[in-house]
């Protein structure tokens, strides 16, 4: 009984994995960030997946880059497309809100991403405050060290599962071009 279960899931897992899929190509931005957050959810660690949310990370919304960041930091895709891709939003992208992300999510990663430290010292020049702040907490937990936090900062960030159970987009949010 419980491996029939456990098939009528599976298909049903599939299914969905289909339809986020095709749901990250949509126009509605909502949708695609909604895409990107439940392939996260899933846990689907296949190539399909991975190209797609590879693929999202140069969506024109900042919201769709960052639920493809942390969906891919979610199914286990970090040394070999994540990384570098972080390291490439602190550098170059224009959203101080997905740069934040960016260097929260190598924080993160800890010593597995010890190839960002150029990239957040750079990040430590930025014009916004909460980018450098968040480069400073990365360099810290890159290193080994327990984060100094100041108040803003007194709780352990969740972990990325966590994050992702809890901050799940919002619905219906309109377009801006």
């Amino acid at each position: 009984m419980r491996l029939l279960a456990d098939k009528t899931s599976l298909k049903k897992s599939q299914k969905e994995v289909k339809q986020y899929l095709k749901d990250l190509r949509s126009d509605d931005l909502s949708v695609r960030a909604n895409a990107a957050y439940m392939l996260g959810v899933l846990g689907k660690n296949d190539k399909s997946v991975k190209r797609s949310l590879t693929k999202a990370l140069k969506d024109p919304s900042w919201e769709v880059r960052k639920w493809a960041a942390l969906s891919l930091g979610e199914i286990g895709d970090r040394e070999s497309t994540l990384i570098p891709t972080l390291i490439e939003i602190l550098k170059r992208d224009d959203s101080t809100e997905f740069k934040s992300h960016a260097a929260v999510i190598l924080g993160e990663l800890e010593k597995r991403a010890a190839s960002a430290i150029p990239a957040l010292h750079q990040a430590l020049q930025d014009e916004n405050k909460r980018v450098r702040d968040w480069a400073i907490w990365a360099l810290q937990k890159i290193s080994g060290e327990k984060p100094r936090y100041r108040q803003q900062f007194e709780l352990e960030r969740p972990k990325l599962s966590e994050r992702l159970r809890f901050e799940k987009p919002k619905p219906k949010q309109k377009i801006v071009k």
